[in-house]
């Protein structure tokens, strides 16, 4: 891995935030950023996960693609409905 230097300008704000993290991780500011700037390029895989015991929180394009499925079976059954 070749390793090259970067001049950036950031909000004071964002600058004192990643110092206190960096800190809190036991890491470098420049270990912080880089672990920051890898994860923004492989964030984790959105999975359902409980948020009671009777219901799950689903990634937005799955629940899209339940509403589109939903709506079509609704107008279908309409249809049969007025036949």
């Amino acid at each position: 891995m070749t390793i090259t230097s970067l001049s950036v300008r950031i909000p004071a704000e964002i600058k004192a935030k990643l110092k206190a993290q960096a800190e809190k991780n036991d890491h470098s500011m420049n270990a912080e950023i880089i672990k920051r700037l890898e994860e923004s390029f492989n964030p984790p895989p959105l999975t359902a996960k409980p948020v009671q015991s009777d219901s799950i929180e689903l990634p937005v394009k799955d629940v899209t693609r339940i509403k589109k499925v939903l709506k079509k079976a609704v107008k279908e059954l309409t249809k049969k409905e007025n036949k």
